[in-house]
């Protein structure tokens, strides 16, 4: 396994954390860009190719606000750059994690696909866990505290996300 890849599965199997990714400008990017990518070509599965960069971009910009709000205010500023990075890496294990079950929802009627979309609400719980832990490393804040900022943010690009869906909502 890739050093990379085994690092960020590493920070969602809680055994390493945001510090420890590299602090290159050059390597977000490259993990935003490989995350924005795999998040394109899954939410098309179901969605248009415009929704699909919609919901990617402002869910990125959400992330990226999110953590940098965060560093912010508790003056944290440089840690942002390994904090996105992080947040990005984590997010591509679990958008390949998700692949699969995506795919095999998409082809049958809903109640068909009880145990896969459990699967994936499981998932999103595991999800919304690891990036409490990478706030609360990020932030040196407790747990649980990490937990509440990671599950207003889920609740809020899951909200966001929904609008662009129902809606339409493109940006040109």
């Amino acid at each position: 396994m890739l050093p990379i890849a085994k690092f960020f599965l590493d920070i969602c199997l809680f055994r390493a954390n945001a510090e420890n990714a590299p602090s290159s400008q050059i390597f977000m990017i490259l993990t935003l860009s490989a995350y924005a990518l795999l998040s394109v070509l899954i939410i098309m599965v179901d969605y248009s190719f415009a929704k699909a960069i919609s919901t990617v971009l402002v869910g990125i910009a959400m992330m990226i606000g999110f953590a940098k709000a965060g560093l912010w205010i508790r003056s944290f500023m440089d840690r942002s750059r390994q904090t996105i990075t992080a947040l990005a890496g984590t997010g591509i294990v679990f958008d390949i994690i998700n692949l699969p079950l995506v795919l095999l929802s998409s082809h049958f009627p809903a109640e068909e696909l009880v145990f896969p979309r459990f699967l994936l609400l499981l998932i999103l719980f595991w999800n919304i866990t690891v990036i409490g832990h990478i706030m609360k490393n990020a932030l040196s804040i407790p747990f649980w505290a990490g937990i509440g900022i990671s599950v207003f943010y889920a609740l809020t690009y899951l909200r966001v996300v929904r609008i662009i869906l129902a809606t339409g909502t493109q940006i040109n």
